[in-house]
């Protein structure tokens, strides 16, 4: 019962206050509470009360008082005064204030003080409604109980049929009954709760309940085994309690013959013997006087005597099974005066099942193939059933037909890792099966084997061998440290291992799983293999870079990787200009643009070894880039047009190298300079039996000015 909450959170507990047992004038709209409860049950108005153990009650292990009430105005925050009392000291109450629940009416407490509910103590009890105002109801009528903690001293178990003792103080029998007789020295003792238990029975005996009004109580009781049992007791008082234990340990006589045979043990049956096979069983007795024993086989089966020699206790006799399976003989020991004791129960099987041989008992590898022999172990067996252990459950049934003999040859692909075992039973003729026979095997996964040489830092390469038993392997599916972007198929070798190379890029822990495949689709168990790794040294210049070539615009620069260690494998190269780095720059040479003009060149070279921290290196700075090579021309400026006056000649720039980027032009007339700076010339009168000439001056940005003058034409007069 789930711990109780008050119906209200504010609570208050008054000990010990000196509270007159008069009421105060009563509420008018309230009445007395009524509907009285004391831990559940009607109120007693009677001392003692019912006997109550607050730790049986609930999980709270108090006793709960309530009531309901009539009356009271809505919203109204009221209160339930309780007084509890020792009947002992009326007049010295405990009190205590509980919220009430106005929804219901309902008052309630739950005096959860152990201190203030004594062991073996008669207390009564009432409550009253108060308001606000401190005006308060009449008060309930009183009720009563009694607190009753202790369930006392054990009880005493007594039998004259079957008194304490140990194995060697046997009495009884199977089948003789007996009594018990239980005492407790408590006059409120309502009840004995017992059990027996013995050491030949796998289970208890459920507990059982004898009633009584406070006095001894008898069991009968007749023993099923023999050897050691145990009887526990506990007395149960008017509250519920439990007393402390009593345990009484006794022996009962063993009556039953022992029953003994090498053809058919207990636990199994034997492939010697089989039906219409007879063997020898033997019969001991463990009674004096004994003088032969009566056996039978089921209820059906066949039956017998066997006499004994005089002052002997054993006799071996031969039985014949007939009929296979499970079967259980009885055995009893007849004695000189007649009488007929206790029988024994021997469960034995018959075992008709084939004979299994071939793959049993070992492990085979997985993609190969099952093979069975079967014989038979009964006649005219015309068929078997058999079925798999798949994962400890069995498998779906399949029928193999048998030779001309009986016998069958089964072959069965090991494909599956789950399967476990094989059952078979013999189909005869008549439609009779046998005896299942069980076979065990297991399927070897032959998860491949792995060796590495090598990758003991990053960048190193590993080269791994992998070999499985499995036979037919048709490719190796690997991954590294489950990084499925790391899978790859690997074809075998020759001799059906594959080498395997990785570059470990990481340092630290680094595993391999590898499985192999057959042409059928068959895969083994994961294989592999793990190994640290260590960090290689980062890649460290020896000696700088160096810039060398033309440091002009238009001009090549080259870097030098400069001296590195350990050697890298490649490099990577960032142009920069005053620092700054080049957009797009990333060769060993740069072709200056006029862009950076007047700004002094370096270059960081990076070098990269796999499995190594790059490593980087800068270079001394160039001087400031300076100005490119003037164009120069390779076809000579010409003029064209009619040298007259009045016409106009026009300047041809010829071919310049490099290309330049525009052209300005200066006339001359007899090597006087013109203010005409434009392409053509408008001739002058003034200008006849003069010679004019043009300079072009090439144009090129970064670079300096290119500058070529035209052959002279001799304007006509």
């Amino acid at each position: 019962m789930a711990r109780l909450i008050t119906l209200l959170t504010t609570s208050a507990l008054i000990c010990g206050s000196t509270l007159a047992l008069t009421a105060t004038p009563a509420l008018a709209a309230i009445e007395a509470p009524a509907g009285l409860l004391t831990a559940g049950q009607a109120c007693t108005t009677t001392a003692p009360g019912p006997y109550l153990s607050p730790r049986r009650l609930n999980d709270s292990a108090a006793v709960v008082l309530q009531g309901t009430f009539a009356g009271g105005v809505t919203g109204q925050e009221l209160q339930a005064d309780f007084q509890v009392w020792d009947v002992t000291s009326p007049d010295d109450p405990q009190q205590w204030l509980r919220g009430v629940g106005t929804a219901n009416n309902r008052v309630y407490v739950q005096l959860e003080d152990d201190a203030k509910q004594l062991d073996g103590v008669t207390y009564g009890w009432r409550v009253r409604v108060l308001d606000p105002a401190g005006t308060a109801s009449p008060w309930s009528g009183t009720c009563y109980f009694t607190v009753d903690r202790d369930g006392g001293a054990a009880p005493t178990v007594t039998s004259d049929d079957y008194p304490a003792g140990s194995w060697d103080s046997a009495h009884g029998a199977i089948g003789v009954p007996g009594t018990f007789t239980f005492a407790t020295t408590s006059d409120d003792t309502v009840g004995y709760y017992y059990r027996l238990s013995a050491s030949e029975l796998s289970e208890d005996n459920p507990w059982r309940t004898i009633p009584t009004d406070g006095g001894p109580a008898t069991l009968s009781w007749t023993p099923t085994v023999a050897g050691s049992h145990w009887l526990t007791v506990y007395a149960v008082d008017r509250a519920g309690n439990y007393s402390v234990a009593a345990h009484h340990e006794f022996s009962v006589t063993e009556t039953r013959p022992s029953i003994f045979t090498a053809a058919y043990p207990d636990y199994s049956g034997t492939l010697k013997y089989n039906v219409g096979v007879p063997a020898d069983w033997q019969f001991t007795s463990n009674i004096a006087d004994t003088t032969g024993f009566a056996w039978r086989i089921d209820g059906d089966g066949p039956s017998g005597t066997v006499s004994v020699a005089a002052r002997e206790r054993e006799a071996t006799t031969s039985i014949t099974p007939v009929k296979a399976g499970k079967q259980t003989l009885y055995v009893r020991s007849r004695t000189a005066d007649g009488k007929v004791h206790a029988e024994r129960a021997y469960e034995f099987l018959v075992d008709d099942g084939p004979r299994l041989t071939g793959d049993i008992d070992r492990s085979v590898i997985i993609g190969s193939t099952l093979r069975f022999h079967l014989e038979p172990r009964r006649p005219k067996v015309t068929s078997y059933v058999y079925w798999f252990s798949v994962s400890g459950q069995p498998g779906p049934k399949r029928t193999l037909k048998a030779g001309s003999t009986g016998s069958a040859d089964l072959a069965v692909a090991a494909n599956e890792l789950n399967l476990g075992g094989l059952w078979v039973q013999s189909l005869s003729s008549d439609g009779t099966l046998s005896v299942p026979r069980w076979g065990h095997f297991s399927i070897s996964g032959a998860s491949p084997g792995v060796s590495r040489s090598g990758g003991d830092a990053t960048g190193q390469t590993a080269v791994f061998t992998a070999r499985t038993l499995m036979t037919g392997v048709v490719a190796y599916d690997v991954v590294f440290n489950g990084d499925a972007t790391t899978r790859r198929t690997v074809k075998p070798n020759a001799d059906g291992s594959a080498t395997i190379r990785f570059v470990p890029l990481r340092s630290g822990y680094n595993w391999l799983n590898v499985t192999a495949r057959n042409a059928a689709g068959v895969t083994t168990s994961n294989g592999g293999t793990s190994w640290q790794v260590t960090a290689s040294p980062a890649l460290r210049s020896t000696s700088r870079p160096v810039i060398s070539g033309a440091v002009a615009v238009g001009g090549t620069v080259r870097a030098s990787a400069g001296g590195w260690t350990p050697a890298p494998g490649s490099y990577r190269y960032q142009w920069a200009a005053n620092g700054t780095a080049i957009k797009g720059a990333t060769g060993a040479t740069y072709v200056i643009p006029a862009s950076v003009l007047g700004k002094r060149l370096t270059v960081t070279v990076i070098a990269d070894r796999v499995g190594h921290p790059s490593g980087t290196a800068v270079a001394t700075a160039t001087p400031a880039v300076v100005k490119g090579a003037a164009p120069k021309a390779t076809t000579r400026p010409t003029i064209s047009g009619t040298a007259k006056a009045g016409k106009t000649l026009t300047a041809r720039v010829g071919v310049w190298s490099p290309k330049a980027g525009s052209y300005r032009y200066e006339w001359r007339v007899n090597g006087k300079l013109l203010k005409t700076t434009t392409k053509t010339l408008k001739l002058t009168a003034s200008m006849k039996g003069k010679k004019i000439t043009v300079t072009v001056v090439a144009l090129r940005p970064g670079h300096l000015n290119g500058r070529a003058t035209s052959k002279a034409v001799t304007v006509r007069k």
